[in-house]
């Protein structure tokens, strides 16, 4: 190993994922619309700290970091999806209704700030996979 090698200084996956995942850090970029209430800012708050956790825990449990890249890609399909849900049903209440639910339009853009934040902790390949698959409409 030369000493230019820097793997021995280069966070892992993991390491990297739990500093991300950090309670304070998740809610302290938190930006809302003036359109919700403190109750709803705190239960959209709860949410991502949930979601940090449930990733933190699964972590806990993984020592290896291609396992750990591995269930990042996962936890993150499902946040997307989950966000890809929200825009879908905000763009019908849009279109069909004129108007928008606040809250679902508040927790929508915290989650895909959330979505920001863990993107560097999964593989440019897995995401590209991952946004081909789900951006994708899957109609027969």
């Amino acid at each position: 190993m030369s000493i230019h090698d820097t793997s021995l200084h280069d966070p892992s996956t993991i390491e990297r994922a739990r500093g991300i995942l950090d309670p304070d850090r998740i809610v302290a970029g938190l930006n809302f619309t003036d359109t919700i209430d403190a109750d709803q800012k705190a239960i959209i708050a709860e949410f991502l700290i949930e979601q940090a956790d449930r990733m933190k825990s699964g972590l806990a449990d993984i020592e290896d970091d291609e396992d750990a890249a591995y269930f990042l890609a996962v936890k993150y399909v499902e946040c997307k999806a989950g966000w890809i849900q929200m825009n879908l049903q905000l763009n019908y209440q849009t279109v069909l209704k004129g108007e928008k639910d606040e809250f679902l339009f508040n927790k929508a853009a915290a989650l895909a700030g959330f979505l920001g934040r863990i993107e560097p902790v999964v593989s440019e390949d897995d995401l590209g996979t991952i946004n081909e698959m789900l951006l994708r409409r899957m109609r027969g």
